[in-house]
């Protein structure tokens, strides 16, 4: 009896030991076969076009294609202002990030969504930047239009026409007045002149203006004549005039160059 017993035991060790391997290879298998999904979902921005003027009366629609070969989870939308391009810098408060997940996890999605503008946006250049992520975690490479903002209410910036040096380079004796106007035809705000290196590193004359009445800032005949003497540095200086009304800001540069 106890022999019976134990040849039995045996036999169903061999059984379950015969059945466990091929379900081991099967498992071993599919683990070798997994396959990694690396693949980068691909963005295409059709509008707005690179380098077009977005209205704040036809507020920013945004027009792309997203697609990923396993799904997508979310995508990531920013506006932003370009202060480089700007001059003075857009208005920080135009921009912004939106994050959206992605319905169902589809493996395309067309995107067509106007986002509105406030009539009070700051004119100028901005950008915008969009992304996503697949259900793997893989981030797309960012796509990036770059276009212009321009409101309802007034869209035409100052205006700086002032003038420097007749000649690129001033030696010691030489000297220059500043001359022209700055102008604006609904609200000039603010104006400001800066005369000195291009770096910075040697400030000759900076002032703003406190008081502008009809939207006028005049340099005259009367202006100070500045003169090229031992004290200045030689390099690369400039004239750098600076205005803003209630919606747009402007800069403007004459260089010229110190050498004796």
């Amino acid at each position: 009896m106890i022999d019976r017993y134990v040849r039995s035991q045996n036999y169903l060790r061999i059984v379950k030991i015969g059945t466990l391997i091929p379900l081991l290879a099967i498992v071993a298998f599919a683990a070798c076969n997994q396959v990694t999904d690396a693949e980068r979902p691909t963005i295409s921005i059709d509008l707005p076009n690179e380098n077009g003027i977005v209205t704040t009366n036809d507020g920013l629609r945004i027009v792309a294609t997203l697609s990923d070969d396993t799904g997508l989870l979310q995508y990531k939308v920013i506006l932003d202002g370009i202060d480089s391009e700007n001059g003075i810098a857009a208005d920080s408060t135009s921009s912004f990030i939106i994050v959206e997940g992605v319905p169902n996890k589809d493996k395309a999605l067309y995107l067509d969504q106007v986002f509105p503008l406030s009539d009070t946006t700051f004119n100028g250049s901005y950008r915008i930047i969009l992304a996503c992520i697949d259900i793997e975690g893989n981030e797309s490479l960012k796509d990036t239009v770059n276009f212009e903002i321009k409101n309802s209410i007034d869209n035409t910036p100052p205006v700086i026409d002032v003038g420097g040096p007749s000649s690129d380079t001033l030696t010691i004796g030489q000297g220059f007045s500043p001359f022209g106007t700055i102008t604006d035809s609904q609200s000039l705000i603010y104006a400001s002149i800066y005369i000195g290196k291009v770096d910075g590193s040697d400030t000759l004359h900076w002032f703003d203006f406190p008081v502008i009445q009809n939207n006028l800032v005049l340099f005259g005949p009367s202006e100070a004549w500045w003169a090229v003497d031992s004290t200045w540095a030689q390099g690369h200086y400039h004239l750098y005039c600076t205005a803003w009304d209630n919606y747009s800001g402007v800069s403007s540069s004459v260089p010229f160059h110190v050498s004796y």
